[in-house]
């Protein structure tokens, strides 16, 4: 089979649409699927960080080239918040469509064969059409290869992580709160990331001995499973966190964040900051502090739920083309 993957990233979108999509695709490939990508140009930069291959750029991805493209596939997977109907409406008269959404408010699921939300709450009630196949909660969370096996240690850091794009400048913020009265704070700053922002970052935290930065690290994946506790936003890196079982405060900078705090806060299983900017450093000090219920971390988010999703993502498929037949 081949897939084709069309979706954005970029210093106002952030990375998390990229992150995920490559996760799935990476679960699709280990059962033989090919997979191919149409990026819009800024999302090249962490394209290239994360090491992907078979790119067509776009300046515009929601277009008729990218329709035309899709012909050439057997199931199309769109993950953005800026795609509109008539695209999705296009793209399912070129091939199967799979949307990954968490957002739904569009109505994509008219279009489209099988819609995945691995958001906690989601529910098949949030969706209108009984013709989609729909695969929903976190045991679906689409976490890239390097996490399917990786345990978690031990570790004293605080792992600050604002997304690929930190499209809020929150590193800053957290570079000029930290103290060398808090433990170790390492600060990941993503591809996306302005090189005049890395450089304020760096010019703020002024050489504490208690405060580390770095960019687009390959071993992220294994910095996150080293981490004593991680603050990050509700996005990606949340579910990534909690896969992990580490002790995770989440913040918002966007829309289709601002409800997972909350919601996790509710179970005991992370701290919720709330909005950036109406936070303040006692929240910091309140997120250092918390312990989450250890037995709600216990299996709350699946690490392999890209793998569950390309499990049952193709034979639903298969099954309607044969229905097809």
């Amino acid at each position: 089979m081949k897939a084709l993957l069309i979706t954005n990233a970029g210093p106002d979108i952030g990375g998390g649409h990229l992150s995920r999509c490559l996760a799935l695709s990476q679960a699709l490939a280990a059962r033989g699927v090919v997979c191919s990508w149409v990026l819009n140009e800024n999302a090249l930069p962490q394209a290239g960080a994360l090491g992907m291959e078979g790119i067509i750029s776009l300046r515009d991805i929601f277009c008729r080239e990218s329709i035309n493209i899709a012909q050439e596939a057997d199931f199309v997977i769109v993950d953005s918040y800026l795609a509109p109907v008539d695209f999705f409406s296009g793209i399912s008269r070129a091939a199967k469509l799979v949307v990954i959404d968490d957002l739904h408010d569009r109505g994509a699921e008219f279009f489209a064969s099988v819609v995945i939300n691995y958001g906690f709450g989601a529910s098949g009630e949030l969706y209108g059409s009984p013709d989609c196949r729909y695969l929903l909660g976190p045991s679906y969370a689409l976490l890239r290869k390097e996490y399917w096996t990786l345990e978690p240690e031990d570790g004293r850091d605080v792992l600050f992580v604002p997304g690929a794009a930190d499209v809020a400048g929150t590193a800053l913020d957290m570079a000029g709160w930290w103290s060398e009265a808090h433990p170790p704070l390492a600060i990941a700053l993503g591809p996306l990331v302005p090189e005049s922002r890395c450089r304020a970052v760096n010019e703020i935290a002024g050489g504490r001995g208690n405060v580390r930065i770095f960019r687009s690290a390959a071993d992220f994946p294994a910095i996150l499973s080293r981490a004593g506790s991680v603050i990050c936003t509700a996005s990606v890196t949340a579910y990534e966190a909690l896969a992990m079982r580490k002790k995770t405060a989440v913040f918002f900078v966007a829309a289709n964040q601002d409800k997972l705090g909350g919601l996790l806060a509710g179970m005991g299983a992370a701290y919720n900051i709330g909005k950036w900017g109406s936070s303040s450093r006692e929240e910091i000090e309140n997120a250092i502090s918390f312990v989450p219920d250890g037995t709600v971390l216990r299996g709350i988010v699946n690490p392999r739920g890209a793998v569950r999703c390309a499990q049952e993502v193709i034979p639903i498929l298969n099954q309607m083309n044969h229905n097809l037949i």
